[in-house]
Protein backbone atom coordinates (compact mmCIF):
# COMPACT_ATOMS: atom_id res chain seq x y z
CA UNK A 1 0.00 0.00 0.00
CA UNK A 2 2.88 2.33 0.79
CA UNK A 3 4.40 1.95 -2.69
CA UNK A 4 1.10 2.00 -4.64
CA UNK A 5 -0.09 5.02 -6.61
CA UNK A 6 -3.68 3.98 -6.05
CA UNK A 7 -5.63 1.65 -3.81
CA UNK A 8 -8.98 0.03 -4.56
CA UNK A 9 -10.89 -1.21 -1.52
CA UNK A 10 -13.59 -3.79 -2.14
CA UNK A 11 -15.83 -5.85 0.06
CA UNK A 12 -18.86 -8.07 -0.07
CA UNK A 13 -21.78 -6.72 1.91
CA UNK A 14 -22.93 -8.43 5.11
CA UNK A 15 -25.87 -6.91 6.98
CA UNK A 16 -25.37 -3.54 5.24
CA UNK A 17 -21.69 -3.40 6.17
CA UNK A 18 -18.32 -4.56 4.97
CA UNK A 19 -17.15 -8.07 5.85
CA UNK A 20 -15.61 -8.67 9.27
CA UNK A 21 -12.31 -9.67 7.64
CA UNK A 22 -12.15 -6.44 5.63
CA UNK A 23 -13.04 -4.35 8.68
CA UNK A 24 -10.30 -5.99 10.76
CA UNK A 25 -7.76 -5.53 7.96
CA UNK A 26 -8.66 -1.87 7.36
CA UNK A 27 -8.69 -0.98 11.06
CA UNK A 28 -5.15 -2.28 11.39
CA UNK A 29 -3.79 -1.08 8.06
CA UNK A 30 -5.14 2.44 8.32
CA UNK A 31 -4.03 2.78 11.95
CA UNK A 32 -0.50 1.91 10.84
CA UNK A 33 -0.68 4.51 8.06
CA UNK A 34 -1.89 7.20 10.48
CA UNK A 35 1.02 6.67 12.86
CA UNK A 36 3.46 6.68 9.93
CA UNK A 37 2.92 10.31 8.88
CA UNK A 38 -0.27 9.46 7.01
CA UNK A 39 1.68 7.61 4.32
CA UNK A 40 -1.46 7.21 2.16
CA UNK A 41 -2.05 10.96 2.08
CA UNK A 42 -2.68 12.22 -1.48
CA UNK A 43 -2.71 8.73 -2.96
CA UNK A 44 -5.72 7.86 -5.09
CA UNK A 45 -8.21 5.56 -3.38
CA UNK A 46 -11.59 4.19 -4.39
CA UNK A 47 -14.14 1.86 -2.82
CA UNK A 48 -16.37 -0.81 -4.36
CA UNK A 49 -19.08 -2.90 -2.72
CA UNK A 50 -20.51 -6.16 -4.07
CA UNK A 51 -24.01 -6.94 -2.86
CA UNK A 52 -26.84 -9.39 -3.44
CA UNK A 53 -29.73 -6.94 -3.14
CA UNK A 54 -29.46 -4.04 -0.67
CA UNK A 55 -27.08 -2.57 1.88
CA UNK A 56 -24.46 -1.61 -0.70
CA UNK A 57 -24.51 2.12 0.02
CA UNK A 58 -23.78 1.83 3.77
CA UNK A 59 -20.89 -0.54 3.00
CA UNK A 60 -19.61 1.77 0.26
CA UNK A 61 -19.73 4.68 2.73
CA UNK A 62 -17.95 2.61 5.37
CA UNK A 63 -15.06 1.92 2.96
CA UNK A 64 -14.91 5.59 1.97
CA UNK A 65 -14.47 6.60 5.62
CA UNK A 66 -11.00 5.04 5.60
CA UNK A 67 -10.04 6.92 2.43
CA UNK A 68 -11.36 10.23 3.75
CA UNK A 69 -9.61 9.87 7.11
CA UNK A 70 -6.28 9.31 5.37
CA UNK A 71 -6.55 12.40 3.12
CA UNK A 72 -6.68 10.19 0.05
CA UNK A 73 -8.04 11.51 -3.24
CA UNK A 74 -11.21 9.73 -4.31
CA UNK A 75 -12.11 9.37 -8.00
CA UNK A 76 -15.79 9.20 -8.94
CA UNK A 77 -18.01 7.42 -11.42
CA UNK A 78 -21.48 8.13 -12.79
CA UNK A 79 -23.21 6.46 -9.80
CA UNK A 80 -22.25 4.79 -6.53
CA UNK A 81 -19.63 2.03 -6.83
CA UNK A 82 -21.92 -0.88 -6.00
CA UNK A 83 -22.32 -3.97 -8.18
CA UNK A 84 -25.02 -6.63 -7.79
CA UNK A 85 -24.95 -10.43 -7.85
CA UNK A 86 -25.59 -13.49 -5.73
CA UNK A 87 -23.47 -16.21 -7.27
CA UNK A 88 -19.99 -16.07 -8.83
CA UNK A 89 -20.27 -14.49 -12.26
CA UNK A 90 -23.62 -12.79 -11.58
CA UNK A 91 -22.04 -9.35 -11.57
CA UNK A 92 -21.20 -9.83 -15.25
CA UNK A 93 -24.96 -9.52 -15.91
CA UNK A 94 -25.21 -6.17 -14.08
CA UNK A 95 -24.73 -3.89 -17.11
CA UNK A 96 -25.11 -0.66 -15.13
CA UNK A 97 -22.75 -1.90 -12.43
CA UNK A 98 -20.15 -2.86 -15.03
CA UNK A 99 -20.39 0.61 -16.57
CA UNK A 100 -20.02 2.27 -13.17
CA UNK A 101 -16.85 0.28 -12.43
CA UNK A 102 -15.47 0.79 -15.95
CA UNK A 103 -15.86 4.58 -15.62
CA UNK A 104 -14.40 4.44 -12.11
CA UNK A 105 -11.37 2.57 -13.44
CA UNK A 106 -10.80 5.09 -16.22
CA UNK A 107 -11.22 8.03 -13.86
CA UNK A 108 -8.91 6.45 -11.30
CA UNK A 109 -6.20 5.84 -13.92
CA UNK A 110 -6.55 9.40 -15.25
CA UNK A 111 -6.35 10.86 -11.75
CA UNK A 112 -3.21 8.88 -10.90
CA UNK A 113 -1.59 10.06 -14.16
CA UNK A 114 -2.60 13.66 -13.46
CA UNK A 115 -1.12 13.53 -9.97
CA UNK A 116 2.08 11.94 -11.26
CA UNK A 117 2.37 14.66 -13.92
CA UNK A 118 1.84 17.43 -11.37
CA UNK A 119 4.27 16.03 -8.80
CA UNK A 120 7.24 18.39 -8.69
CA UNK A 121 5.42 20.98 -10.82
CA UNK A 122 2.69 21.97 -8.38
CA UNK A 123 3.40 22.43 -4.69
CA UNK A 124 1.60 19.93 -2.48
CA UNK A 125 -0.45 21.32 0.42
CA UNK A 126 1.56 21.27 3.64
CA UNK A 127 0.93 18.40 6.04
CA UNK A 128 -0.69 19.35 9.33
CA UNK A 129 -0.37 16.96 12.25
CA UNK A 130 -3.70 15.68 13.52
CA UNK A 131 -5.32 17.73 16.28
CA UNK A 132 -7.44 15.73 18.73
CA UNK A 133 -10.25 17.23 20.77
CA UNK A 134 -11.43 15.77 24.05
CA UNK A 135 -15.10 16.60 24.45
CA UNK A 136 -15.13 15.64 28.13
CA UNK A 137 -14.71 18.79 30.20
CA UNK A 138 -14.03 18.90 33.90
Amino acid sequence: MKEADGILLGSPVHYSGISAEMKAFLDRAFYVTSVNDFMLRHKVGAAVAAVRRSGGLPAFGQLNNYLNYSEMIIPTSNYWNVIYGTDPGDILKDEEGKQILRILGRNMAWLMKTIAYGRGRIEEPAFEPKVYTNFIRE
